[in-house]
């Protein structure tokens, strides 16, 4: 009796082993994803984002509903923060006027969906200090020094971002580099939109200090050059609603007829 066989024989059926594989690899999937945390004022596990961090798993989903949450948030593990509209907009991490709002400190974070304001003098809105992060579709607005700010972090992609009202838009010292900053809107920024001492790559972002008919525009602090700028024409309460909408595409089968 040859190998395939004898193996048969033992296990009762090559038909058996297929769908063992295949449950046996969707838990598997389900379990690299990791769980989901809800956080929110009722009828969640947490109503602290922070608290909800601190019991999180590396690869966790942090599932925040709208609300105002006057915290100051220190990621330190790999994490999904997603921020969910629940019927009265964004949830808002407000950081009190002291601090940054939202610090990351380790690699590989998701932050999206969320309202960053008040951090306090000399922080930032969000200040990303590790690598390989996504930053995409938030407000940060209304902080006292930068909206975002990297130290020391590379590769990061921040997207689809509107960065309004603050000292500073987008600060990167030299030492970030290899990070995409790409169709995000900056304006109302008091002191200027970007800053950028690396070397890395900004793309189609909008700018409200764009000159008409200027089509290259010069990140201040480095080599840095969007070459393919657009003029920002969003305001702050518009930049909220569209970045809440979510749009849902449904697609009906057709039917088949006998």
């Amino acid at each position: 009796m040859n190998g395939l066989a004898e193996f048969r024989r033992r296990t009762g059926s090559g038909r058996r082993i297929l769908p063992a594989l295949i449950l046996t690899a969707v838990i598997s999937i389900a379990a690299a994803q990791g769980a989901t945390i809800t956080v929110g004022a009722e009828g969640c596990d947490y109503s602290s984002i922070q608290k909800a961090i601190e019991a999180a798993k590396a690869g966790d989903i942090l599932s925040v509903q709208s609300g105002t949450y006057r915290e100051n948030l220190v990621v330190d593990k790999t994490l999904i923060l997603r921020g969910r509209d629940t019927g009265s907009g964004m949830p808002a991490v407000d950081g009190r006027g002291v601090g940054s709002a939202i610090i990351l400190n380790a690699d590989q974070i998701t932050l999206e969906g969320f309202v960053v304001k008040n951090a306090g003098h000399g922080k930032a809105g969000i200040e990303v200090n590790s690598d390989r992060n996504y930053i995409r579709n938030n407000l940060i607005t209304e902080n006292r020094w930068h909206g975002i700010y990297l130290s020391d972090s590379d590769e990061n992609v921040i997207t689809g971002n509107v960065v309004s009202k603050n000292r500073y838009g987008i600060w990167i010292p030299a030492g970030s580099d290899g990070n995409r900053i790409t169709a995000n809107e900056l304006l109302d920024n008091s002191h200027g939109n970007a800053v950028d001492a690396g070397v890395n790559r900004w793309e189609m972002n909008a700018y409200d200090d764009l000159g008409e008919g200027v089509t290259r525009y010069r990140i201040t602090g480095g080599p840095n050059v969007d070459e393919r700028p657009k003029a920002a024409t969003l305001q702050v309460e518009e930049a909220e609603t569209k970045i809440s909408t979510i749009t849902v595409k449904i697609t009906i089968p057709t039917p088949i007829i006998g």
